[in-house]
């Protein structure tokens, strides 16, 4: 039990040093990669279609929506493109 207690202390430490712009990048990665997820199950497409579309491979289309990806610029107007529809926005 002590050392849970240490972890989680440990993990809270950690948490409480990242910087703010690291959360961010970590939870907008995340959230992109769930959005491509949501719209390739909407459209009924598996992540083997989703790759030729986009001429990419299945493993890294299978990165991309596991999370944690830096996605490029680049990156992101090739999926939206192949996937005929925003994967984000821009706020003027």
């Amino acid at each position: 039990m002590r050392h849970a207690v240490e972890t989680e202390q440990l993990f809270q430490q950690v948490l409480d040093e990242t910087p703010k712009a690291v959360k961010l990048q970590v939870e907008w990665s995340y959230d992109i990669a769930d959005h491509i997820d949501s719209v390739l199950k909407r459209k009924n497409l598996t992540q083997k279609e989703f790759a030729k579309l986009v001429g990419t491979s299945e493993a890294a289309v299978s990165h991309w929506i596991g999370g944690g990806h830096n996605f490029t610029i680049s990156t992101l107007a090739k999926i939206s493109a192949a996937l005929g529809e925003p994967i984000i926005s821009v706020v003027h």
